[in-house]
This record gives structure tokens, C-alpha cells and sequence, in this order.
């Protein structure tokens, strides 16, 4: 292994003679604290360690130029684009070893440690990663960790780059991207998920601003409404709700409900066995009482993360089999509507927020080719008045607003197979009392209409039967694997989502580039876009943004239209 310790000016001068003919390069870095210590670098030859507390600003400044026209190659780059923002260097283009591994699915862990050893055979000691890098003087046995992680890269990108290519669907406009053209990269979801780490390492800089007063304001009332509702409940019957025990004992002994057992042999009292009996006025009780607690821990999770008047939640790119995002420290993606109010845009600044309209219908439409459902949406129809309509037997105009959340439940439902006790379960969560009866004389009807998601359905089930798994792609693209009904009919629909909106995002930011204009994404949550910018541009943003997410529609669904509703607001909250 031949490598280069860089800390003079001479030596960048070598570092540009032997790096500036080739496309792309091999990168990792080693940082300490807030601070980049090292940025390693190679092409096809040798690799260079560039120590940035040596060569200072010269060092940045020459990095800032390389990078800049380079396809860069590293594993987990997040990480290392985070550092790399910070000093205004960003790259032309990224490949992220990590996220191809996470793509062809081959592994459970996705540790560079893992990915080398899985497709190197080559076991990589980590050991020296919590080293001192802040230390005057780095060690031998440093700098050779630091170059070998360089190595690994460059033998895994072939590998991978060409696993990705098997991908049998193709994309002709996506082949025109910066990612496509520099790493020979043709699998479209690939392509889609390389240039979108950029994005996830600028979103976890951006944070997302919080109206601590307002946050402070409602903690004091939740914390006050939730004692005040357990106190409430054991003088009452003289049991602790919150405990699993004295609740299991209570509710079976006293109560007379039967409860399932969990696998310890206890009485099970999560939400789910509860949920069961909600009917039943004590159980209810209970149920409202982890409702405003859960939102009482959601508070707290905010206060515990803020720094100064913004919270910088963790994302994972890939967080879910369907390429779905989650967040953590804290959490942004799973805020309750009513309390969306406590995060504000700074001073002189809006929110701009957008969601793809009925997106789940309308890929589902598509995936499955169900052509009345795909003429309605072609239509310009409110599909679940339309649905209304059909199992109803009544004009659309003549729809009341109860029998439309009907048809909400029904059609959000549905499409996914759920039985018919599912289906009157469900529909209550829509403020709908649907009888058992009922919902399955509603589901025939719907099936008998819908006939394209009847024959989905049963050709999953018999696929199921058959071989023990369901697997098939994405309308981008991506690969699946599905073991149960319930996962077999979600992937390919949530799946696409994913792929939607984060091809939205990267359209939307090459609009914001080529206008010039100052809006950072905040927030991103399954089919929403939450965007802050300064108050004087955010009509010209909710256009940009519209826009972008429309187009990135019509790449992906060819027959089925994508409506967005796009609304500029001080607080993101509902309505």
C-alpha cells in the first residue's frame, strides 16, 4: 500500500499533478471533535493523507477546487460530507459504498468492516478508529489505518457498481445525471439514493427551528394533564395505570376481560390487547392517559435535543426495507398533528410545506394497472367520493362528509387486503362505527369494482403459497423481498413512495441552485417536504417546489396524474 503524508504546499502540489487527470476519487476522512484532521484521497494509483492542521486554509481552499469536479467514492459519507460542509467543500458527485450494500441487500449489517469482509473476504481491524487524531503528531500505525479504509473503498467500487447494474429497470432521463455520467452508474434507483446522501448530510446540518416557548409552554400542560389524569385514575380504583402489573391484575380479575398472555406467561396490556376492549369505559381511560403520556415523551425528547432554538435530528437514508427514512434525537418524523405548532420558522423566515395528495391510491393504481382507478385520477376525481359512490350506489355530488371518510377508510384500506374485522377496526379510526357485516359486504363490493387489487392480491397469496416469499420491484426499481401477505402488498407502494420523494428533493434542489435562491430543507416525513427560507422568496420556493415534486411524479408514474398541496406558513401545523 503506497501512500503520501501531505502537509506542506509542495506536496499539494503533487497531490493535484497525480489527482486532477482522474474522475473519480476514493475518500475518507479522520476528524476530532467538530474539527477534519486528515481527508485521505486516491485515484487509481496512489493514495495521499492530507493533514488540515498543517496545510490550514491552503489545504481547505485546495480541496474545495479538487473536489468540486470530482465523483467522490467513500463509505458512509454522510458522516464525512458533514465535516466536509462545514469547510464549504462539497463534491461534484458521490458514490456511498454503505448505501450500494444496503441496495443489493445482501447483508444485515452494513459496517465497512462488514461490506469488506463480505464481498473482499478482507477483515479490516477498526481499532484505531477512536485514536487520538487530535494529537500533535500521528503515528505510523495511523496513517496506514487512515490509507487503508482509501484501499478497501476502491476494491469495493467495482464490486458494487456492478451488482447495482443488473437492476432490470432503466430510466433514460436519470441516465442524464451528474451520478449517472461520472460513476457509469445505470440502476435508477441507485442513482436516485447516491446523489440523495448529499441531501440527508445537509438536512442533518440544517436542523429544524423550535419556538421554545411554545414548546415549554405545552410541556407544562401536559405534564400537569397527565399527573393529574393518573391521579384521577388510582383514586378511582385504587391501581397504578402505569403499571403493567397492577393494570393486567385489575383489568382480568376485577374487570373480567379477557386479556392475552405474553410470552413470560403475563397479562399483556399493551395498546394493542387494549385496543381490543376499547369500548370499555376503564379501558378507554387507559388508553387516554398513554396518548397524552406518549406526547408528554415526545416533548421531552424535543427539550432533551435542542441546542440553542433548533433541534438537529439523525437521519437514516435507508431506514426501512422500503427505502423509507427514519430519524432520531429526536424524532421529527413521527410528531402528532397537534403539536406540530411548536417549531417556527426563525425570525424573517417561513415554513413552505408540501405533500404529495393521495399518493399511496395513486401508486397503488398504477402498480397494480387497475384501470377504473387510474381513469378516475385521470379524471381529476376526489377518489373517495368516487368510491362512495360505487359502493353506495349514489351520485357523487350526493356524498355526505361521513360517507366520504367511509370511502377514505375503505379505499387506504383496501388496497392492502385487510379483512373485514380490520376493515370495521379501521374505519373507527376515521370517527366510522362500521359493523363486521357490514364491512365485508362493503369489501366485496369494492373488490368486485376494483378487480385489478383482487387479482393482485390473489396472485401475491398464491406466490406466497407457493414459494414462502413475494419479491419483485418498485416502480423505480428497487428490489424487495416479502415473507407475509401484509409486507408483500405494502413494500412495492410505500417503496415507491420513497424513491418519489426523494427524487422530488434532488429536483427541487437543482431548482434552487439554478435560481439562486436561499431555502434549506428542514423536514422530510414519507410524503412531505418541509422547507424554510426567508419570507421574500417563499412564493417563488412553493412554485420551485410544486413543480419539482410534479415532475418527479411523471418520471415515475406514467399513467396516474400527482397532485401536491403546497401551503407557506409561519408554524408547521394543520389546518
Amino acid at each position: 500500500m503506497r501512500f503520501e503524508y501531505i502537509t506542506s504546499p509542495e506536496g499539494l502540489l503533487k497531490v493535484k499533478e497525480k489527482l486532477s487527470p482522474e474522475a473519480v476519487l476514493f475518500l475518507d476522512t479522520e476528524t476530532t471533535g467538530d474539527r477534519l484532521r486528515l481527508v485521505q484521497l486516491g485515484g487509481q494509483g496512489e493514495i495521499f493523507l492530507l493533514d488540515l492542521f498543517e496545510l490550514g486554509e491552503r489545504g481547505v481552499l485546495f480541496l474545495k477546487e479538487l473536489l468540486s469536479q470530482k465523483g467522490v467514492v467513500g463509505h458512509n459519507l454522510k458522516f464525512d460530507l458533514k465535516y466536509l460542509y462545514r469547510y464549504h467543500i462539497e463534491p461534484y458527485a458521490v458514490f456511498d459504498t454503505m448505501v450500494a450494500s444496503q441496495l443489493l441487500a445482501e447483508l444485515d449489517r452494513h459496517s465497512l468492516q462488514s461490506v469488506a469482509m463480505h464481498y473482499l473476504g478482507q477483515v479490516l481491524d477498526k481499532s484505531l478508529q477512536l485514536s487520538d487524531w487530535g494529537s500533535r503528531v500521528l503515528t505510523k500505525a495511523q496513517l496506514e489505518y487512515a490509507a487503508l479504509d482509501v484501499v478497501v473503498v476502491r476494491d469495493l467500487f467495482p464490486i458494487l457498481l456492478e451488482k447495482l447494474n443488473q437492476c432490470p429497470v432503466r430510466e433514460e432521463i436519470l441516465l442524464k445525471t451528474r451520478t449517472s455520467r461520472v460513476f457509469g452508474l445505470q440502476n435508477p434507483v441507485a442513482i436516485v439514493e447516491m446523489a440523495f446522501v448529499q441531501e440527508v448530510a445537509k438536512l442533518e446540518l440544517n436542523g429544524l427551528p423550535v419556538d421554545t416557548q411554545e414548546l415549554e409552554s405545552v410541556f407544562r400542560e401536559y405534564s400537569r394533564k397527565v399527573q393529574r389524569m393518573i391521579m384521577d385514575f388510582i383514586s378511582t380504583h385504587r391501581v397504578d395505570p402505569m403499571s403493567p402489573k397492577q393494570l393486567g391484575e385489575f383489568l382480568t380479575r376485577r374487570l373480567g376481560l379477557d386479556l392475552p398472555k405474553t410470552e413470560k406467561g403475563n397479562v399483556s396490556t399493551d395498546d394493542k390487547a387494549l385496543s381490543e376492549h376499547a369500548h370499555h369505559p376503564v379501558v378507554r381511560h387507559i388508553l387516554e392517559i398513554r396518548a397524552s403520556k406518549k406526547i408528554l415523551d415526545k416533548l421531552e425528547e424535543i427539550r432533551e435535543n435542542l441546542r440553542g432554538n433548533r433541534v438537529y435530528p439523525e437521519f437514516k437514508q435507508i431506514g426501512a426495507v422500503t427505502g423509507r427514512m427514519a430519524s432520531s434525537n429526536p424524532n421529527v418524523q413521527n410528531i402528532p398533528k397537534d403539536l406540530r405548532r411548536i417549531f417556527k420558522a426563525e425570525e424573517g423566515n417561513l415554513f413552505v410545506i408540501a405533500d404529495f395528495s393521495q399518493i399511496e391510491l395513486r401508486i397503488a393504481a398504477e402498480y397494480v394497472g387497475e384501470i377504473r382507478m387510474i381513469r378516475a385520477f385521470q379524471e381529476g376525481r376526489d377518489l373517495h367520493r368516487y368510491t362512495a359512490s360505487i359502493l353506495l350506489g349514489k351520485r357523487e355530488e350526493d356524498i355526505t362528509k361521513e360517507e366520504r371518510q367511509l370511502a377514505k377508510a375503505v379505499n387506504f384500506g383496501l388496497i392492502y387486503g385487510i379483512s373485514a374485522k380490520g376493515l370495521s377496526q379501521y374505519a373507527a379510526t376515521y370517527g366510522i362505527d362500521l359493523p363486521v357485516e357490514e364491512a365485508q359486504a362493503i369489501r366485496e363490493r369494492f373488490f368486485s369494482y376494483f378487480e385489478g387489487f383482487r387479482d393482485w392480491h390473489n396472485r401475491v397469496k398464491e406466490e406466497l403459497k407457493k414459494t414462502g416469499k413475494s419479491s419483485g420491484h418498485t416502480l423505480l426499481g428497487r428490489s424487495y423481498v416479502a415473507h407475509t401477505f401484509p409486507d408483500a402488498v405494502n413494500y412495492p407502494i410505500q417503496g415507491t413512495g420513497a424513491d418519489l420523494l426523494k427524487l422530488a428533493v434532488l429536483m427541487l434542489d437543482a431548482e434552487l441552485r439554478k435560481e439562486g435562491i436561499p431555502a434549506k430543507v428542514v423536514n422530510l416525513v414519507h410524503d412531505e417536504i418541509v422547507l424554510e427560507c426567508p419570507q421574500e422568496v417563499a412564493q417563488e420556493v412553493q412554485t420551485l417546489l410544486e413543480r419539482a415534486m410534479k415532475r418527479a411524479g411523471s418520471i415515475i408514474l406514467k399513467r396516474v396524474p400527482v397532485e401536491v398541496e403546497v401551503t407557506v406558513k409561519e408554524r408547521w401545523e394543520k389546518e
